[in-house]
């Protein structure tokens, strides 16, 4: 511990809350000038680390203390914003705009709270958020905004694209690249906005005109920092990467080139991490293979590649585009398990008995063959009794329709354990070549889906278990219970549709939420009950812990079966290549237990990136397929409520808001126990159907307006 640290421990370890710098100097002991020297540096430090916070009368405390808390800036349209502390168990603080002080969507922020409740009537009402003012802006998190240019009378201004940065920013003369109006820019601020003036800066991209719906995509891309392309450095190496698997390759690697091997992905997939295979050594036993691409054996540690897909995380995938983590020639080629061609993989072999229990299990280098590149469509085919699917892959059939036995069998175990399964749909967006939306539906949830689902689960199960066991370095994915607040809330709102549900987040099991989605599956608020048990859930992240995994009633799991795709399951493919080669020293244990840690922290930021980038190109689809519908009348199903309306989402899960004017007149009141809007002649609650009525849509925001539209 250096000498500033242990004067901030000192301080922490007082009982007293406010010191003058006198008073720090007594309680390090300072007594002679070089010593009150040291600690007036380290409290300076701290002040500068605001982790000590000056008071106006030269009085220190810790930020705590002195009711200040770090938290990040969530805008608004409207100029007031939230901040949403580091800490879960502080509900985020309403900051009014006269008090935002320059802070902008996105800032890493000292606020100070307010005594008594936000009068806010606005989002989040006086009921819920502590009121405050933010003091410091600690880090400015956002560099570049992308949005419309425009010129006017004012000069040129850029209006950002996401509406939580409230004010538009100005771009000076000579400074706009060429661009012209309506273009889509990508702006770097070169000065923030403060209470009397606005934010300027530079157009450093024009990219392009902003009804192009390929534009439209790419300015999301730009919003959330992720890359199209690769740098030269990263292609360089990847040029240079062999396509072809030589006899040196072989050596210590299982040979599966004989067993029937398959792949089953989407029509349009082109990387394929898993490949399946399964036999019956037994009458009651199954042996099911799975095989991963081995990537960790060409992306080696510390390369130009590995740092690149470090920084990516993930790969992201659009409706229109995918950005993966790595280069093409590997992630489509080399690494791909592509038919009727020779790939090195990391594979799993399971011995599983009609229960569903695994008898035992290797993990293992091998090579394989695949025979067919299947897909769900097809396979969904073959188990509805399609002849002709059922000819084109008869040499597979039989073991197709074992694989459906056996991941039934799997399903029911899981279900048995308390596995919580939402069934909430998922949203399919299918464009043509230009990227425009031709459809938006649910997607359907087949058997071929859940195979491939119940086989990959177990697999990472399998292989979690055993690194925990060999207590090595490892990279897994931990979903915690529910926090005590979110439990109350959920409680709550299922109490008010009259269920009973253990609400003790001592107590709680997965089971628990399971009965009651099993005992309200033919109720018409099921769904609305699904989506506000989701809510109430934390978020999974990478962890260098094994926590488990509440959502799927697991003690051990990771992610192992997506290494082209997802940096934790390359991470961990490299830890257990390590250990199978014996290869991993005392050193080496000790740099992967640093590396594991980076790695899941890196990891879990850019999944959550990842996600937000993806939901909002699919918001931004929605906007572009709804615009030619305005006035048409749709049915919907209320899928949340606010102080500033009724949300609702339509059969083909399209969402939208019917804003308070557009709902029957009354004084409506935010019941946020019953997620319910609450008015003395009428009331919407989450999970009632309605009839609603387009009336806007704003493509470039992606907002979608409805108004209620029943019958008189």
């Amino acid at each position: 511990m250096n000498f500033v640290d242990t004067v901030y421990e000192r301080i922490k370890g007082s009982k007293q809350k406010f010191f003058s710098e006198d008073q720090i100097m007594k309680l390090c002991g300072a007594e002679v000038g070089f010593d009150k020297m040291a600690v007036a540096g380290a409290v300076k430090e701290l002040v500068r680390q605001d982790k000590l916070v000056k008071s106006a009368r030269n009085k220190y405390s810790l930020a705590t203390f002195a009711g200040a808390i770090r938290g990040s800036v969530i805008g608004s349209q409207r100029g007031y914003v939230f901040v949403r502390p580091e800490s879960d168990d502080v509900d985020d603080i309403f900051v009014p705009e006269q008090k935002v002080n320059g802070a902008v969507h996105g800032d890493l922020v000292l606020v100070k709270i307010d005594n008594g409740k936000s009068k806010n009537r606005n989002f989040r009402g006086p009921q819920r958020s502590k009121s405050g003012e933010i003091i410091k802006i600690l880090e400015r998190s956002v560099k570049n905004i992308v949005g419309t240019y425009t010129y006017s009378a004012g000069g040129n201004l850029v209006y950002p694209d996401d509406d939580r940065f409230a004010d538009c920013v100005f771009i000076e003369q000579g400074k706009t690249m060429g661009a012209l109006p309506n273009s889509k820019v990508v702006v770097k601020i070169t000065q923030y906005p403060s209470r009397i003036s606005m934010a300027k800066g530079e157009i450093i991209e024009v990219l392009g005109d902003a009804s192009d719906v390929k534009v439209a995509t790419l300015s999301i891309i730009r919003s959330f920092n992720l890359t199209e392309s690769f740098p030269d450095k990263v292609l360089d190496e990847a040029k240079k990467v062999s396509t072809k698997i030589s006899n040196g390759e072989l050596k210590g690697r299982d040979d599966f080139r004989n067993q029937l091997v398959i792949t089953i992905d989407g029509d349009d997939a082109k990387d394929f991490d898993d490949a399946i295979s399964l036999s019956m050594p037994s009458e009651d036993v199954f042996e099911l293979s799975v095989h991963i691409a081995d990537v960790s054996h060409y992306v080696k540690e510390g390369s130009e590649i590995d740092k690149e897909a470090f920084r990516r995380g993930t790969s992201v995938y659009f409706p229109d585009i995918v950005l993966p983590m790595l280069p093409e020639v590997l992630c489509n080629n080399i690494c791909s398990l592509r038919p009727n061609e020779e790939r090195l993989t990391l594979s799993v072999v399971m011995q599983i008995d009609k229960s569903g229990k695994v008898l035992s299990y290797r993990i293992t280098k091998g090579i394989i063959k695949s025979s067919h590149r299947m897909t769900y469509r097809e396979v969904t085919k073959i188990f509805k009794g399609d002849k002709a699917e059922r000819e084109k892959y008869k040499d597979v059939v039989p073991m197709l329709e074992k694989m459906k036995k056996l991941a039934h069998i799997l399903e029911k175990r899981r279900n048995n354990a308390g596995n919580i399964d939402f069934d909430i749909p998922e949203t399919q967006i299918d464009v043509d070549e230009n990227g425009k939306t031709v459809d938006i539906y649910k997607k359907p949830r087949e058997d071929s889906d859940r195979l491939i689902e119940q086989f990959m689960v177990i697999t990472n199960e399998v292989v979690a278990k055993e690194y925990n066991k060999l207590k090595l370095p490892f990279v897994y994915r931990v979903h915690e219970s529910p926090t005590p607040e979110k439990l109350s809330i959920f409680t709550s709102y299922a109490s008010a549709l009259g269920l009973k549900f253990n609400g003790d987040a001592e107590s709680v099991v997965p089971k628990d939420f399971q009965k009651l989605l099993i005992e309200t599956e033919n109720e018409p608020y099921h769904e609305a009950l699904s989506v506000v048990m989701l809510r109430s859930m934390q978020k999974a992240i990478y962890y260098e812990k094994c926590l488990g995994h509440f959502g799927l009633a697991l003690k051990h799991y990771c992610h192992f079966t997506s290494p082209i795709r997802r940096y934790p399951d390359l991470m961990i493919h490299r830890i257990i290549s390590y250990n199978l080669a014996g290869e991993l020293t005392e050193s080496k244990i000790a740099y992967l237990s640093e590396r594991v840690k980076e790695a899941s922290e890196q990891s879990s930021i850019t999944e959550r990136n990842a996600d937000e980038a993806e939901r909002t190109v699919d918001q931004q689809k929605m906007a572009e397929f709804m615009s030619n519908k305005i006035g048409e009348v749709f049915d919907a199903i209320v899928s949340g409520v606010s102080e500033a309306g009724v949300f609702v989402r339509l059969d083909n899960t399209v969402e939208g808001l019917i804003y308070k004017e557009f709902l029957p007149a009354d004084n409506y009141i935010y019941d946020e126990s019953r997620f319910a809007l609450v008015g003395k002649k009428r009331s919407f609650r989450i999970g009632e159907k309605i009839k609603v009525k387009l009336m806007r849509v704003d493509v470039i925001t992606r907002h979608i307006d409805f108004a209620l539209n029943e019958n008189k």
